[in-house]
């Protein structure tokens, strides 16, 4: 499945981008992300974590590992990929996403989210438009955390 998000945050991109390269501040922006640890076994910029979401009636703690695979200043664009599973619905997730900023004046950036998600196991019962109506909350989460993060 792929997704795309868009928000527009009163950041100026600068800012903005300092943010989201420090993963451990970006991650507290994430609802439901928690226990992030950095990983240092040569592989890269590795972190391991999970997040507790919700999809319909069904409570997840997905676990697993987050890479950074490009953190592109001159192009303003960040790619990680990320892998994780829920051992108790029996089921894992495999994320890639581009996250790409957008100056739209002086102190407001255009955040665009293009997401790959492939669902494995019980995970894959879930269907597209309840997969999408999620990632929508999330986004739209994470912008309202972020910009609180900024302020006014």
């Amino acid at each position: 499945m792929n997704f795309e998000q868009r928000c527009r945050l009163a950041v100026a991109r600068d800012q903005l981008w300092d943010f989201l390269t420090n993963v451990p501040d970006m991650a507290g922006c994430v609802p439901g992300a928690d226990q992030l640890t950095a990983k240092h076994d040569g592989a890269g910029e590795q972190y391991t974590g999970q997040l507790r979401v919700k999809v319909g009636p069904i409570g997840l703690r997905l676990q697993g590992v987050m890479t950074v695979r490009e953190k592109n200043r001159h192009a303003w664009r960040i790619v990680s990929q990320a892998e994780a599973r829920d051992r108790r619905v029996g089921g894992g997730v495999f994320l890639t996403v581009r996250m790409t900023l957008d100056e739209t004046d002086s102190d407001a950036t255009e955040l665009r989210i293009v997401s790959e998600v492939r669902l494995m196991g019980k995970l894959g019962e879930f269907g597209q438009a309840v997969i999408r109506r999620k990632a929508d909350r999330l986004v739209a989460e994470f912008a309202r955390n972020v910009t609180a993060r900024f302020g006014p």
